[in-house]
């Protein structure tokens, strides 16, 4: 329960630091932000395949989970070609789709130019989300970020999906505190502290997806 917790507290906050972000500073100029939401929900999906077996008890939590897996595994995807990794593809295709990136890569590189190419890359992976007939799996047609009503289709979308996903870890929180009893004694207190003195250090192997 400790690692779940630990697990739950540090994605609710990413999302509730990007969605203060985005509040202070606007969608666009919180690009930084948005990808770091992009892993949060990653982390989401997979944190939510680790304690599917609490359904069983508390039903409320597949309904909450319910409410955002969708968009939950949309930006999952977009954290995989988008940000986790830029790959290779995405850049071909980005390439291929916003010609006004190739034509501006041998000017000089502001913030302002960078900021563009983040957008048309994100641009990009948001419209290859597609299925095997090239159907588009989660709006319902090509996303243009710079086309005001698309923009605020994708911010929106955004700002819900990081409000359903919070209340789910709200709610998985509230089940797990109850159950976390700290040391009532100095002794054990101590316990712990020297324990952590012996703590050997190795390389971890085991990657994350």
């Amino acid at each position: 329960m400790e690692k779940r917790l630990v697990q739950s507290l540090i994605i609710r906050n990413d999302l509730e630091e990007t969605k203060s972000e985005i509040n202070r500073k606007g969608l666009i100029l919180s690009i930084a932000h948005v990808k770091i939401a992009f892993l949060a929900f990653h982390n989401l999906c997979e944190f939510e395949k680790s304690i599917r077996s609490m359904y069983a008890d508390h039903r409320e939590l597949s309904r909450l989970f319910g409410d955002c897996r969708a968009n939950a595994e949309f930006f999952s995807y977009l954290r995989n070609k988008f940000t986790g990794h830029i790959t290779d593809d995405l850049i071909d295709k980005a390439l291929e789709w916003k010609p006004e990136l190739p034509l501006t890569l041998d000017r000089d590189h502001d913030a302002d130019i960078i900021l563009m190419y983040n957008y048309w890359l994100l641009e990009t992976a948001i419209n290859t989300y597609v299925d095997s007939q090239g159907n588009h799996k989660f709006f319902d047609s090509e996303t243009d970020l710079m086309y005001p009503p698309d923009f605020k289709r994708f911010e929106d979308t955004l700002i819900t999906s990081i409000d359903q996903a919070t209340k789910f870890l709200s709610a998985v929180e509230a089940i797990f505190k109850p159950t976390i009893s700290s040391p009532a004694s100095e002794e054990e207190k101590m316990e712990l502290f020297m324990k952590a003195g012996l703590t050997d250090f190795s390389f971890l192997t085991k990657k994350g997806r």
